[in-house]
């Protein structure tokens, strides 16, 4: 493996089975294969062999490709174990939809470039195109602009083609960001495939255009079109902001993002404001019943505004002065809608808000435990799969000042225990540990709350990946080589 090209690196993951993936992959990385290179085979691959049809997902986004990337940044400053097992993880996902008949067989073919007579023309008819679903021929103009426009132009493009269908679905700027993510890995030539499915994937499905639309006369209106005044982070406005949003009406919310930008916020200094209020409206979501039809798909939807969060947030650096203005605004149009809830017969229903997690009755018993206590109380929990006894742990290990790397690294093991759930664990974890890193207030602990309160829900529920590792660790007691 340390010789081949990345081309011959895809062929061999594409040879594999479920059957044999986890054993192939460890003994690449027992072989010595860098693991850069582990994560850029498992996107392209899933960039080049996976077309998601699934019927039960609005578009044909491949949670493999993105996953790979969400995986990637949760392995930074990890142990080489929890690395590994997170590489072993994500790789396995792609091998796994490789033989899914809603996924495969598939190859995207290069497309030849559709211009019109000029190249205003050409963004007006992709923007056109986008509305009206035409995903191939998307395809086609996107790839004629990747050719005409300047690169940051370029990835703006994408970013508010992704803005505008967020609303109805998080993954339309999910999936663009966490691409240009892997892109500093692999190169552009290598990356930009990925950002054709982005467009694409934007183009797949009905999606609510009045939230985007309103944001555009909102940054009309208030005088912003040439970008915000202030574009500077002020983290003394952030708490204050936040306890505003929350405090309005949910149908106010945008214009509050609007009007905070016109008085002198930055879009930075807005969307963090928005992460911890949507933070806070997550953990006011009820965990679906295990049993329930699709209950994956069902328990996974609420999460997805911790995310989107995280990369309205991130996409800031690709974005011009007027679509940060956008962002900054579609976050209050995320929090008008709140996290998104499925109903037991997988329809999207208004977010009606629940007690928070963690229950104050559930934290007073808990005070006084030391750190040490306290972690090995949350992992029992977390094997128990009790999210109330796991967040009220987490929220008195807060309390106690107590060093939060140990715990990133305890949710961290366990999420890497699971498999069967499109790489969601590691996608919605590596967001909220981003955001509690990124933010400097005591309100940050939510965010490992909120982390705690979904892992609470997956721990041990599909173990087979990470079941034949650890039997492959125990291999030489029985006097069988190692692999890992």
């Amino acid at each position: 493996m340390l010789e081949l090209s990345q081309r011959e690196r895809i062929a061999w993951l594409r040879a594999l089975a479920p059957t044999d993936a986890v054993e192939a992959i460890v003994a690449a990385l027992d072989a010595g294969t860098p693991e850069d290179a582990l994560w850029a085979t498992g996107a392209l691959t899933a960039c080049h062999a996976l077309n998601n049809q699934a019927r039960n997902l609005l578009g044909f986004v491949t949670h493999a490709m993105i996953g790979c990337e969400d995986a990637r940044r949760l392995a930074w400053g990890q142990p080489a174990a929890t690395r590994r097992l997170l590489i072993v993880q994500a790789l396995y996902q792609v091998v796994c939809d490789l033989h899914d008949p809603c996924f495969a067989p598939y190859e995207l073919l290069p497309f030849w470039p559709t211009r019109e007579a000029d190249l205003a023309q050409s963004l007006a008819m992709l923007r056109s195109d986008v509305r009206f679903g035409e995903a191939m021929r998307c395809d086609h103009r996107l790839v004629a602009l990747e050719q005409d426009l300047p690169r940051p132009a370029l990835i703006d493009l994408v970013l508010d083609i992704g803005l505008e269908g967020m609303i109805t679905d998080d993954h339309t700027l999910i999936t663009p960001v966490l691409a240009l993510g892997m892109i500093e890995l692999l190169g552009w030539q290598q990356g930009f495939p990925m950002l054709r499915w982005a467009v694409r994937y934007s183009a797949s499905f009905p999606r609510a255009f009045a939230p985007y639309d309103r944001a555009l006369a909102l940054r009309e209106r208030y005088g912003l079109a040439g970008g915000a005044p202030v574009v500077v982070f002020q983290p003394e406005r952030v708490g204050p902001l936040r306890n505003a949003l929350l405090a309005a009406d949910a149908a106010d919310r945008p214009e509050i993002a609007a009007r905070a930008l016109a008085a002198g916020h930055s879009p930075a200094t807005v969307l963090a404001a928005v992460s911890l209020a949507g933070c806070a409206m997550y953990l006011m979501t009820e965990p679906v019943p295990h049993d329930d039809y699709d209950a994956v798909s069902r328990e996974v939807a609420p999460m997805h505004i911790g995310t989107t969060t995280n990369v309205l947030r991130a996409a800031l650096r690709w974005m011009r002065p007027s679509t940060a203005v956008l962002a900054a605004i579609q976050g209050g149009s995320l929090l008008e809608r709140g996290p998104s809830v499925l109903s037991p017969q997988f329809e999207f229903v208004p977010f009606v808000a629940a007690p928070p997690f963690p229950y104050p009755e559930d934290v007073a018993p808990l005070r006084g435990r030391t750190p040490t206590a306290l972690l090995g109380l949350l992992a029992e929990a977390l094997a128990a799969r009790e999210p109330r006894l796991a967040t009220a742990a987490v929220w008195a290990y807060a309390d106690r000042g107590a060093d939060p790397e140990p715990l990133i690294g305890l949710l961290t093991a366990v999420a890497c225990t699971d498999n069967g759930t499109l790489l969601h664990n590691f996608k919605h974890l590596h967001a909220m540990v981003e955001e509690f890193r990124a933010c400097h207030l005591p309100e940050r602990w939510a965010y490992l709350i909120a982390a705690t309160r979904f892992i609470a829900w997956y721990a041990g529920k599909w173990t087979a990946a990470y079941d034949r590792v650890q039997a492959l660790r125990e291999a030489p007691r029985a006097g069988v080589a190692t692999h890992m």
